[in-house]
């Protein structure tokens, strides 16, 4: 993550704390990061210096306003107007990791091999905070190649109990016993 990523996304959060904004701008970018990481053509187009800038301007104002706060589009169109918009993502991020920090929530990242249920959710989220004594959001993912159970990775540790991981010891223990 770059320093201008950081300051942009600072100011931003700074801005909405003090309007006391941030679930609803917090809420907004998650959104516009997830359809942009979707669709890196559109972050392209609007990075391209081989489309006016008034042009480009102009297409986040019809594709956001109206749907995401005033405070969101402008921020868009600062980062258009100063070449600066391939740190959107970036920004984003930091936002995210001070929203994160200001209300003590840690996020856990879940890879199992199939969907888990809510309920399934509810009750690992559950473990996690009781756990890590912090308010859990969890990401997850489906990996077939786990083949059964589940992986975590929260506050720099990774819990392993899937069955890959337990097939791949397994292997290891009976190598080293040859």
């Amino acid at each position: 993550m770059t320093g201008i990523a950081k300051e942009y996304g600072e100011g931003l959060y700074e801005l909405a704390r003090d309007e006391r904004l941030l679930d609803q701008l917090h809420g907004e970018l998650t959104e516009i990061a997830a359809l942009l990481t979707d669709q890196p053509d559109f972050v392209r187009l609007l990075c391209s210096r081989a489309i006016e800038r008034d042009r480009r301007l102009q297409v986040v104002d019809e594709t956001f306003r109206d749907r995401v706060h005033a405070y969101v589009v402008n921020y868009m169109k600062l980062l258009v107007e100063k070449e600066r918009f391939e740190c959107f993502l970036d920004s984003v991020s930091w936002f995210h990791r001070r929203y994160n920090e200001d209300f003590g929530i840690v996020e856990a990242h879940v890879t199992s091999a199939v969907a888990l249920s809510d309920d399934d959710q509810a009750a690992l989220r559950q473990k996690l905070q009781e756990m890590s004594k912090k308010q859990v959001s969890l990401i997850t993912r489906v990996d077939p190649a786990l083949i059964g159970g589940i992986r975590v990775e929260m506050d720099g540790k990774r819990y392993d109990n899937t069955i890959q991981n337990k097939l791949s010891r397994l292997k290891q223990s009976l190598v080293q016993g040859l």
